[in-house]
């Protein structure tokens, strides 16, 4: 049973969530719907890494990083020389942490994550060795839906438990809301089109298990993405 305290809490973070969803769509909306002009190019992407993800937070004294994998589908909008806007969506997105120990239970336990996202990014760039590399400076989030998550005892070898109620952390949270910063580099080739290598990490800002949250404590996703990427234009020359 969740205190007053904690259920204002929780609804005032869902509330933030919420308004920065609808601002989120709201902009890949923008991106989508903007017709660009001549001298803008658009790129349509496909980037995939695996991903290094763990836990963070009171709930947690201590964590090993575990293994997933991200692909996204994006659109680029080049809209100058050295700024470009990045929207997209990713149907996959793992996340986790294997050996959690945990102040509530003696024994350690795996969680695996799954989400849905929606990322968004600005990016800055600029070219080196002339026009055949560019290199990227960028920030932004992605709202992170919830759906799938496994919990195991670290003694035992594979998943076979879903996260509820009565398992050990409890229900995992709806959704999430990732802080995201990293760089990369592209490789480009003629008309445009081009191949390239990201590297960022993702800060989650919800409280993920429903047993941290009635004890008052906390646990946080942290992932390291190392992405590959591939692109090509569009529509319009590249800026």
């Amino acid at each position: 049973m969740l205190s007053p305290r904690q259920e204002a809490v929780i609804g005032t973070t869902r509330t933030v969530q919420r308004k920065a969803l609808r601002a989120w769509v709201g902009v890949l909306f923008l991106l989508a719907a903007s017709a660009p002009s001549a001298h803008a190019q658009v790129d349509f992407g496909i980037s995939g890494a695996p991903t290094i993800a763990n836990m963070s937070g009171s709930y947690v004294d201590s964590s090993i990083d575990t293994w997933g994998v991200v692909f996204v589908f994006y659109v680029e909008w080049h809209f100058s020389e050295h700024f470009s806007l990045e929207g997209g969506i990713s149907p996959i997105a793992q996340k986790g942490a294997f050996h959690v120990e945990s102040p509530l239970y003696e024994e350690a336990y795996d969680y695996r994550f799954a989400y849905l996202e929606i990322p968004i990014a600005i990016n800055y760039r600029n070219a080196f060795f002339g026009d055949l590399w560019g290199y990227r400076i960028f920030a932004g989030g992605a709202p992170a839906f919830a759906s799938g998550c496994d919990v195991k005892p670290s003694s035992q070898f594979s998943f076979d438990t879903e996260c509820s109620a009565e398992t050990p952390g409890g229900e995992l949270a709806g959704n999430d809301f990732l802080i995201q910063f990293g760089f990369g580099v592209d490789r480009l080739f003629e008309g445009g089109s081009g191949v390239g290598f990201d590297a960022r990490y993702s800060i989650g800002t919800s409280n993920l298990l429903s047993e941290a949250e009635a004890n008052g404590l906390t646990a946080k996703n942290g992932v390291l993405d190392l992405r590959v990427r591939f692109f090509l234009p569009i529509t319009g020359p590249r800026k």
